[in-house]
């Protein structure tokens, strides 16, 4: 018990240079002082979206970071896409949402990409369907979207340049070998996780939660604990650092920002959020629980009840992190994991993944 209780405060040691969340912030400071150039930051928070491909850039030589980047574009784009797709078919979303986890976790798993894994795919879609912008601008979102991701790239090719030739504090390593991970890690994982975040979604919607997206994404966090002891740590440790992070949103939300104070807040969220998620995730929630407010609430910038706002989240988050950590209980059960594992491979060929 006393072992756990120090997991939950300790700060891990971390090899991530100090250039990852500074420029992962300078990134979304760009799409919101552009957006504010046109008088309109609730279209720069949508282009944030696209900013988080960012985070995806792995430790290699800088053509493949490059690559990885461009494909994370189109990949965070086109996961937006399908969750505006699901406005028109409001009772399809938890199956897309399911497939979208799905088919997001095992490409990231294949390529062996890492943290942070398929999050930013679900959470792309998983506000494209939620957010309250007319239909007629669906096509406008996908656009901004696509240029945020744009930004990421040019910002990504900058920090690739900086840490390998000019700060030499992120020497490129050797590009993971494809399928590594194995079938079981590979396939059968996503779709537990695929099944339980569509669930998650599903359940949010019955409920008629108020905000009930966030059921879906607090689900997708937890399920990504690598073990059952992890599972259950970063469940506990998203649950304190939500109620925290609640309360500073909540007195964040009581001010009207201007554009450009709203940039610079968003700045300083985002770099301490990557700043500590590697070294203490509780920490890193207290900032990332009101910078993703915000981002949710991009239909509704600065015009929004904050009690109702940081209630509803609260008691969201708790629910998805529960059905969560039960997902992550059943990832780990061998026996389930054989069921799975038999209808698994009659649509996968064992032998594509050694």
């Amino acid at each position: 018990m006393k072992s756990q209780l120090k997991e939950l405060i300790a700060l891990n040691k971390t090899e991530r240079v100090w250039q990852m969340p500074f420029f992962a912030g300078l990134n979304v400071a760009i799409v919101l002082f552009i957006g504010a150039l046109f008088n309109r930051p609730d279209l720069g928070l949508v282009a944030m979206i696209g900013t988080t491909i960012f985070l995806y850039i792995p430790s290699t030589s800088i053509y493949h970071r490059m690559l990885v980047l461009m494909a994370a574009g189109f990949g965070i784009s086109f996961t937006f896409a399908l969750g505006l797709i699901g406005q028109f078919f409001p009772l399809l979303i938890p199956l897309i949402v399911c497939v979208v986890t799905i088919i997001s976790s095992m490409i990231v798993r294949y390529y062996d990409l890492g943290a942070p894994g398929y999050f930013f795919f679900v959470l792309a879609c998983i506000l494209g369907a939620n957010l309250p912008f007319n239909q007629s601008d669906f096509i406008m979102l996908i656009g901004l979207v696509s240029l945020g991701a744009m930004s990421a790239n040019i910002t990504g090719f900058i920090y690739c340049l900086l840490v390998i030739y000019v700060f030499k504090n992120n020497i490129p390593q050797e590009v993971p070998k494809r399928g590594k991970l194995g079938f079981d890690v590979i396939i059968i994982d996503p779709i537990i996780i695929g099944l339980f975040v569509g669930f998650a979604v599903f359940i949010g919607e019955v409920l008629g939660l108020e905000r009930s997206y966030w059921v879906g994404v607090s689900c997708a966090v937890i399920m990504q604990g690598l073990t059952i002891k992890a599972v259950w740590i970063k469940q506990l440790q998203r649950i304190i650092g939500t109620f925290i992070g609640a309360g500073f949103a909540w007195y964040l939300l009581g001010f009207k920002f201007g554009n450009v104070e709203f940039a610079l807040l968003m700045f300083t969220l985002v770099f301490m959020t990557e700043f500590l998620v590697v070294r203490n995730y509780a920490l890193a929630i207290v900032f990332i629980t009101p910078y993703t407010t915000y981002l949710a609430e991009a239909g509704n910038f600065m015009q929004y009840d904050p009690n109702l706002i940081v209630s509803a989240r609260v008691v969201d988050i708790v629910l998805g992190s529960l059905i969560g950590a039960i997902g992550g209980w059943v990832l780990h059960k061998k026996r389930l994991r054989r069921r799975v594992g038999i209808f698994a491979r009659l649509f996968f060929k064992k032998k594509f993944l050694k």
